[in-house]
């Protein structure tokens, strides 16, 4: 077992694509963030879940999601989200972060669990999915372990370009950190279960009601499979994607 490992999920509800996101109704008393934070309880591994947010007023409303869930609850720097990370995780006493994104609801357990077994004490582990780091996909089923002390390296060099994405400046520099993947592949580009727009949300919307309410542990592979009988909600992710790709 890894040594002092802990569940980070970065949250905040001042999106300006779609304000409150993550916490915004969407069946009874049901919140996205919810159905990530009841998935997580299922994990097999049982590690300490922090809800981290930033210092806004706007975003204390998140201490209530951490108290009906009964997970701790952080509050950092709205600015520098790797300050916010490092902070965090000494006050929790966690050395390996188990890094996960709150616009990502569908999350795979297994997939965690299998990051988790095959982590050898690297300063970032994750998956590349179709040969990308699955941080910069938009696939939404993936997350990624970075140790404490490779953040704090990274905020020693005070370069302000690592401050936002927090582990971007880990795997793009191997030559200055041990990163390593793990493999998957994704034949079917189109899908896209991260949320980010309001168009995002009434996807994700019906993948809930019409698969994941009954199959609320299901695995990328069986969400994939739910979507591909489904050609309009793909339709509609393949042009999200279009509108969003950089």
């Amino acid at each position: 077992m890894i040594e002092d490992v802990g569940i980070i999920i970065q949250a905040r509800v001042s999106s300006t694509r779609l304000p409150r996101k993550i916490i915004l109704e969407i069946d009874e008393q049901i919140t996205f963030l919810d159905i990530l934070l009841n998935k997580l309880k299922n994990l097999k591994v049982k590690l300490p879940i922090i809800l981290a947010t930033s210092n806004l007023p706007v975003d204390s409303v998140l201490s209530e999601f951490a108290k009906k869930h009964k997970i701790k609850f952080y509050k950092g720097s709205e600015e520098n989200v790797l300050e916010r990370f490092i902070d965090c995780a000494e006050e929790n006493k966690i050395k390996t972060i188990v890094r996960i994104c709150s616009d990502n609801p569908f999350i795979d357990l297994f997939y965690i669990e299998k990051m988790i077994n095959n982590y050898k004490g690297e300063d970032y582990l994750s998956y590349k999915i179709n040969n990308s780091p699955s941080i910069l996909t938009h696939f939404g089923f993936f997350t990624e372990i970075v140790s404490l002390k490779a953040l704090k390296k990274v905020a020693s060099k005070n370069d302000s370009n690592c401050i936002e994405h927090v582990t971007n400046c880990i795997y793009k520099n191997p030559d200055h950190f041990n990163a390593r993947f793990l493999e998957e592949n994704i034949e079917n580009n189109d899908v896209r279960c991260t949320l980010d727009t309001k168009a995002d949300l009434e996807i994700l919307k019906e993948i809930y009601f019409d698969f994941i309410k009954e199959n609320p542990n299901a695995g990328y592979l069986e969400i994939i499979k739910f979507i591909e009988t489904r050609p309009d909600l793909l339709i509609g992710m393949k042009r999200i994607i279009k509108e969003n790709t950089k």
